[in-house]
């Protein structure tokens, strides 16, 4: 009888697959060998494979994640048991990283176990959970390639590392209080729940970073901790002690329940529920009013959550069984803070209390966020995050300027980084430069090609192009919305590319169009009309600006005497765009809803949050010449406004109104080239309203696809797959 041969690609290094297979195959009876390779995990197998394959096709190791399972006969060997055999080195280096994972079940259950020698000790982690990403300083994948080497193992911890049956066999971050991270101060856990009750704000050095915490439920907290980090209405995210007291405060869906308690645990926007809410559970104590609730989440009806992810978030809500707001580091609109002397030199005037560790982060990382539409933020648990592309070429993809991350495509896979940021501030940028260096220093590969955003003032593509001609390669300048198009489904599709701002291919901002598109090319058929935008980036943040602009085309009449209208007749400083999100602004503005946004998006998220979704009625609007006309409904809108109708109500038809345009203009596209799936991506789809009421409208008569990564995060997976595409029709 011959042996059997078995390669799997994917995520298979790391995260305890090679004990697996030596468990699974001794249980079985069957003799062979295990190893790393080149780019997953290579088994031979003397004996009848069946039970095996099964096995792994049925229960595979918890954190891995199977792209590719190759079996071959082999020569048969006369071998006695089975083996785990030392990993080939000069192939190792292109394994995939595996993000950073939430505490599991069992490091859970010794955590509180006060016989056990981890009890309470905020590092615990095995093969199945703890860091990953956040500590791997180069590969493979080895302790001493990590910021753990700075703690040498001890006896029992070492027995553990070298055990194939132990769990912690080969896990990295193995650690214990003898030998691994210690907390600072020592009496952390004394300082935590003396903080939190006395309504301090507390900086916390966690997994990919330091949080700003405080007490949810205690009003002056809150309020101190916008003051100080300068985030005027932004929304806090909140890690609350469990699933049931998310219940009490907001709509949980049986998927967005498992989203929270998936291994990823991310923030999980939830839409909150109507009126005043009192707690059930006990162990809160105190009722989230409507005031706190405006404190966190100001103007909107969703609330982002998370569920405790490590040992030492475990151990917090133990002591203190509040809500707490668990929020990124910063000052408002720089990155993470990941260092102790960084967190001591720019949090000093924010935080009452430090709970800082010695274990070094090596690549900073944000809380993921999602929602039942998408990821929102790749982050941590999410990302980085590798998926299968349609070349063999090593592409590197900058993305875009807001939210940005970058994607590296090498060996028939393309991993989508974590997110950094948005590059106008320097440091995002130089987070950027260096976060693509340690890549590429890690999988030992060189680029051939470079891609970037078709904006010629974008620091990314700057970023980019500096990268390129210090190597002498190649760039491709992509358009914006395609790139959002094809990272949603690179096929043959109708798409709708509705958001804020992208450069256009005739050097306009673009952002409300209808392309037919495949990864090869594209085709502008509706637009949106295009408007001034007066000032430019001025008017982004005075979208009564953009209204004006509107009114302008529609009324002029009615405009009075201003500098806008003066700038708007000149056309000087007046760019014009068809942006989509630029119209959810100017709507906004017009119901009276939100008028001086501080952040991205704020007007279009109190647009929806006011909504009343019982409301059935709609706008009316145009479609002519491959263009939206936004024209009609602006009129209506400001005859109902002379009506009385409330706002609500008329958010709602607004609301209506897009999903009908969409459905005519998809609709109109079928009509000429077939039953084609219809492709939604962009910043603007990331509201829940607008994409329950398109799937409403078009009732199951198409194919809908709706970006996994809505925003602009998603936008280096497309770049990167126009590149290739590009590249190999060349």
């Amino acid at each position: 009888m011959n042996g059997t041969a078995i390669h799997i690609t994917g995520i298979v290094q790391g995260v305890g697959f090679r004990p697996w297979v030596w468990k699974t195959a001794t249980r079985l009876g069957l003799a062979g060998t295990v190893r790393n390779n080149f780019d997953g995990v290579h088994i031979e197998l003397f004996g009848d494979p069946s039970l095996f394959l099964q096995a792994l096709e049925a229960d595979p190791p918890p954190l891995s994640k199977i792209d590719s399972i190759r079996t071959e006969e082999i020569e048969f060997q006369p071998l006695t048991g089975f083996q785990i055999l030392e990993s080939d080195a000069a192939g190792e280096a292109l394994q995939r990283i595996s993000p950073d994972i939430a505490l599991c079940d069992d490091c859970r259950r010794e955590l509180f176990d006060s016989s056990d020698r981890r009890h309470h000790y905020p590092f615990i982690n095995c093969v199945n959970c703890g860091p990953r990403f956040s500590i791997i300083e180069n590969m493979p994948y080895d302790r001493s390639k990590t910021s753990m080497r700075a703690f040498e193992m001890c006896a029992a911890c070492r027995t553990e590392y070298t055990d194939p049956n132990n769990r912690r066999y080969h896990a990295q971050p193995i650690a214990c209080p003898d030998c691994g991270p210690r907390m600072d101060p020592a009496n952390w856990e004394s300082a935590w729940r003396n903080a939190m009750q006395q309504g301090k704000i507390v900086a916390i050095k966690g997994i990919g970073g330091f949080h700003l915490a405080c007490d949810a439920l205690n009003p002056v907290a809150v309020s101190n901790l916008r003051k100080r980090k300068g985030r005027e209405a932004k929304p806090f995210a909140l890690m609350v002690p469990d699933l049931e007291w998310i219940k009490t405060v907001c709509d949980v869906s049986v998927d967005e329940a498992k989203l929270l308690l998936s291994r990823e645990r991310p923030i999980v926007l939830l839409k909150l529920r109507d009126g005043q809410t009192r707690m059930s559970a006990p162990h809160v104590g105190q009722a989230f009013q409507p005031a706190l609730r405006k404190m966190i989440a100001p103007g909107l009806n969703t609330l982002g959550v998370m569920l405790p992810y490590s040992p030492m978030h475990e151990i917090m809500f133990d002591l203190f069984p509040h809500p707490v707001v668990m929020t990124s580091a910063n000052h408002s609109a720089e990155p993470m803070i990941h260092t102790n002397a960084a967190a001591r030199t720019k949090l000093g005037n924010i935080a009452d209390v430090f709970l800082m560790h010695n274990r070094d982060i090596v690549n900073r990382c944000d809380d993921s966020v999602c929602s039942a539409l998408g990821v929102l933020r790749p982050g941590r648990g999410v990302a980085p995050v590798s998926m299968p592309v349609n070349t063999d070429r090593c592409i590197l993809a900058f993305g875009a300027d807001m939210k940005n991350t970058f994607a590296l495509a090498h060996h028939g896979q393309v991993t989508l980084h974590p997110y950094i940021g948005d590059l106008e501030h320097p440091e995002a940028q130089q987070i950027l430069e260096q976060s693509i260096e340690r890549e590429l220093a890690c999988f030992k590969v060189a680029p051939e090609l470079v891609v970037h955003d078709l904006h010629p003032d974008y620091f990314s593509t700057r970023i980019a192009q500096s990268f390129a001609e210090r190597r002498g390669l190649p760039t491709l300048g992509i358009q914006h919305h395609h790139a959002h198009l094809v990272g949603a489904h690179p096929g043959k599709a109708i798409g709708f590319a509705f958001d804020g701002t992208g450069y256009g291919s005739d050097g306009t901002i673009w952002g409300g169009e209808v392309m037919l598109y495949d990864a090869g090319g594209f085709e502008r058929k509706f637009n949106l009309r295009p408007f001034a935008l007066p000032g430019g980036d001025a008017a982004v943040k005075d979208p009564k600006r953009i209204l004006e602009s509107l009114l302008y085309q529609t009324c002029a009449t009615k405009l009075e005497a201003s500098s806008t209208l003066r700038q708007l007749e000149s056309g000087i400083n007046c760019p014009m765009t068809s942006s989509m999100g630029r119209l959810f602004d100017a709507v906004s503005v017009l119901l009276g809803v939100c008028e001086r946004p501080t952040y991205d998006g704020e007007a279009a998220m109190r647009l929806e949050a006011i909504a009343d979704e019982s409301e059935c009625g709609d706008l009316a609007f145009e479609i002519a010449a491959g263009e939206i006309d936004w024209r009609p409904l602006i009129l209506d809108l400001l005859d109902e406004l002379e009506k009385g109708i409330p706002a609500s109500i008329l958010a709602a038809r607004f609301h209506n109104t897009l999903a009908e345009i969409v459905y005519c203009c998809g609709k109109r596209l079928a009509a000429i080239h077939g039953n084609l799936p219809w492709v939604f991506a962009g910043g603007v789809f990331q509201n829940r309203l607008l994409v329950e009421r398109i799937k409403r409208v078009v009732d199951g008569e198409f194919e809908l696809v709706f970006s996994t990564y809505p925003n602009d995060s998603g936008i280096p997976l497309g770049q990167t797959m126009i590149g290739a595409r590009q590249w190999a029709s060349k």
